[in-house]
């Protein structure tokens, strides 16, 4: 059986062990040095069984463009693992380098129900959630939340907010 091959984007020096790690700065774990912000990315096309976005793709500001890079250089059937903050964290605005702030219903336009034809490349979201902090006071957010997510956006976002997003999508090609 082929070992799986992993693409880590932005993935400082915590890169997962055995993965292709990608990062603008050299640095330990930084296999392949790169601005993501630049396309095409050195990659061939059909290369990775699951690509790996952990708190980068706000800092890239073309979230279409990236999706549809990753969608290039993916197989068929890919996973595409993706964590973020949430747009009601302080953590989604306090960075002067994030370039945009994601929702529940973000990667809808990637997906093969899209009501747009934003991108060409096309996902079927397999799970997402909102992700909160430990503490007490993060309690009724998360149930909020697992209740009804469009509900907890609509109305309580600001009053509870989420941590992070995390999206499991897989790669749909024809």
């Amino acid at each position: 059986m082929a070992e799986t091959k992993i693409l880590e984007l932005g993935c400082g020096a915590q890169k997962t062990p055995g993965a292709v790690g990608v990062d603008r700065v050299a640095g330990p774990g930084v296999d392949v040095v790169h601005d993501l912000r630049r396309f095409p990315w050195p990659f061939p096309d059909g290369t990775f069984d699951e690509v790996r976005l952990s708190h980068i793709l706000e800092h890239l500001g073309d979230v279409l463009k990236v999706m549809e890079e990753i969608h290039r250089i993916s197989k068929p059937g890919a996973q595409v693992l993706v964590w973020t903050p949430h747009y009601s964290s302080m953590n989604s605005w306090t960075d002067p380098t994030h370039c945009l702030h994601m929702g529940y219903r973000s990667m809808d336009y990637v997906t093969k129900e899209a009501r747009y034809d934003y991108a060409a490349a096309r996902y079927e979201i397999e799970e997402r959630r909102l992700e909160f902090g430990l503490g007490l006071l993060c309690l009724p957010g998360r149930l909020i939340a697992v209740l009804s997510p469009d509900l907890f956006e609509k109305y309580f976002a600001f009053i509870f907010p989420a941590r992070d997003l995390f999206f499991r999508l897989k790669v749909i090609k024809n």
